[in-house]
């Protein structure tokens, strides 16, 4: 039943009610049988997609843009996609296989500036008007959960919006950004006012920020910008007290966390969304940027709040761009961080080794559980696994993975089974919206001579799904929700194998990870290289799951795959389970009778895989 949310916003942290609204929604068992869409609310869907037509990418003339340079200058606005456009897509994304969704933050952003991406948080306790109320978040959760779906939000608490300006030291003027300085903190001029001004005294709720306590300067280290973004030295990585721990996110405010209130103030926020949205996760913005030890004050107080309501595993996945602090925040006994999010090399070296640019061992070793980050990888359940994302932190060319994919006739397919192999892996997958459209967002659609600057980059990997000023592809007045795209099946029917509840589906969510030795045109069997067919099995008990890629671009591949010798004997066979070249009939419903014959020679049990372009194939 849905739960009406009559109270209004907050405006102290003793007025915000922490008893759940209605009857709380249980944690899943485990976090590694979920499927992850990650979603910008501002560029997913506005609900109107009836009224425009579907790009046709036979035709991507028909709809791109004359002015681009309007385009581009649209990407760094709010462009219109609601909360109610997410509940009008429950259907699309649950015939894609998500049991998940992910939302960027939707809280209250400064009505003066266009921080569409959530991260500028004006008020704590309120949902932007522009992505709609707290109404529909609770409305979009509580039809999540009727669908058997989950529901993880993004929140921040190593820095607010850009509410108050600093004063400057020769002129006394007020300045959105200063560069760093450890001490003294700089000098305040005023708050921000709802239209832009530096005004002393915040007289409404588009003033300064919200809720009161946080209009305490104590609670911010007033050290100015970020200059330095990372340190050398190791320990420096595990203090509080280094330059990208205590300065601003550009002109987003640091919170001084060594102040106890303010991590109490933020955690007591955080609790009340749960409470007010029954949502059944976090994922944690800027991690580096707080310490371990902050890190763990806010989520064991996160976790304990959680627990005491009933939600026994609500996760807690955090951004960690440096591979050096991982270990520092993963926590199994629950007080820090559940998971992390691998986005450092991991996307990096998936996309090198889908495409044949690299030799697959680079990133199937990340999984080597002789390295206590590869045992954490095995594991499958520290590690929430990256392709695309909104930041693209991991490469510094912005871009998605479809991009530059114009001399590859296949392109559907390789971005279909680069998603594949997060399926099949172990970890928690997570999609990027616009993946399963092959959507091919990239820098280099930056004109500079037209828009001047190097800065918003990551606006052209943010496209607007439903259409509007600034759609994918360079378009508008088109949308891109299209169930019978050829990604989009690929994807969807990898996803119903890995969702399944029978011993396939366990293999492929919680079996045990290896590589294949593959041999062709009779050489020694090897780990094969770069642009040749790459095989890898989960086994979870007596059942393997078998995965083979061919990560060549442009020419076929064929090659004797091994498998586990003593779950196969002779004269068995292994049914095909998935075949990147079925027809879109069979992918919504796939055929029971292809079996591939496990061979027997050169002292193993084979399989032998022939595979186009960008091919692949799962068999059990």
């Amino acid at each position: 039943m849905a739960i009406t949310i009559e109270e209004k916003a907050p405006r102290k942290l003793s007025e915000a009610d922490l008893r759940p609204r209605g009857q709380v929604h249980p944690s899943p068992a485990s976090w590694r049988d979920q499927f992850l869409y990650q979603l910008l609310p501002d560029r997913f869907s506005d609900g109107r997609e009836a009224d425009r037509p579907l790009f046709d990418p036979a035709d991507p003339a028909r709809f791109q843009v004359k002015d681009r340079g309007a385009w581009m200058a649209a990407g760094k606005r709010f462009v219109g996609g609601t909360l109610k456009g997410v509940i009008s897509k429950l259907d699309y994304l649950q015939g894609l296989g998500v049991t998940t969704l992910w939302l960027n933050p939707p809280w209250k952003q400064r009505a003066d500036l266009e921080t569409y991406h959530g991260y500028g948080i004006q008020n704590f306790f309120d949902i932007d008007p522009r992505f709609g109320t707290r109404q529909d978040l609770r409305d979009l959760v509580d039809a999540a959960h009727a669908r058997g779906l989950y529901v993880i939000l993004d929140v921040i608490y190593n820095h607010s919006g850009n509410n108050w300006f600093y004063r400057d030291e020769w002129d006394g003027s007020p300045q959105s950004m200063r560069p760093y300085r450890y001490a003294p903190g700089y000098p305040v001029h005023g708050w921000r006012s709802g239209d832009g001004r530096s005004v002393g005294e915040i007289v409404s709720l588009d003033d300064g920020v919200w809720p009161e306590e946080f209009q305490n300067f104590d609670w911010y280290t007033r050290a100015g910008r970020i200059i330095n973004w990372s340190e050398a030295a190791w320990e420096d990585y595990l203090s509080p007290q280094v330059e990208f721990r205590r300065g601003d996110f550009f002109d987003l405010k640091d919170f001084n966390l060594a102040n106890p209130a303010t991590i109490a103030g933020l955690a007591r926020v955080y609790q009340y969304w749960i409470a007010l949205s029954d949502c059944d996760g976090f994922r944690v913005d800027a991690v580096k940027h707080v310490s371990p030890v902050e890190s763990r004050k806010f989520c064991a107080a996160i976790n304990e709040y959680a627990q005491s309501i009933g939600k026994d595993n609500f996760l807690l996945t955090g951004e960690l761009t440096d591979d050096r602090m991982l270990l520092a925040y993963l926590d199994i006994v629950g007080r820090n961080l559940d998971a992390a999010l691998d986005i450092v090399s991991a996307p990096i070296q998936l996309t090198a080794a889908a495409k044949g640019l690299a030799h697959p061992g680079a990133f199937f070793g990340l999984y080597d559980e002789n390295t206590l980050a590869g045992a954490y990888r095995q594991s499958g359940l520290y590690h929430v696994s990256v392709l695309d994302d909104h930041d693209m932190s991991s490469r510094s060319y912005k871009s998605r993975f479809a991009a530059h994919g114009e001399g590859v006739p296949n392109l559907y397919r390789q971005v279909a089974h680069a998603v594949g192999v997060q399926l099949t892996m172990p970890g928690i997958p997570s999609i990027y919206y616009g993946t399963e459209q092959a959507l091919d967002g990239s820098e280099s659609n930056h004109d500079y001579g037209i828009d001047g600057s190097h800065e918003y980059v990551d606006r052209y990997v943010r496209e607007a799904m439903f259409g509007g000023a600034f759609g994918a592809f360079r378009t508008e007045g088109c949308h891109f929700f299209n169930p019978d795209h050829p990604t989009y099946l690929r994807i969807a029917a990898i996803a119903r194998l890995r969702n399944r509840l029978d011993a396939v589906g366990k293999t492929l969510r919680r079996g045990h990870h290896y590589l294949r030795e593959t041999s062709f045109v009779h050489r020694p069997f090897v780990l094969p290289g770069a642009g040749e067919l790459v095989a890898w099995s989960q086994i979870l008990f007596e059942t393997e799951a078998l995965m083979v890629l061919n990560t060549h671009g442009l020419e076929n591949r064929g090659a004797e795959v091994t498998v586990e010798t003593s779950l196969h004997p002779e004269g068995s066979s292994m049914a095909v389970l998935y075949h990147s070249e079925w027809s879109d009939d069979q992918l919504r419903q796939p055929p029971s009778a292809q079996t591939v014959p496990v061979e027997y020679g050169h002292g193993r049990a084979t399989v032998r895989i022939d595979l186009p372009p960008c091919g692949m194939v799962i068999l059990s």
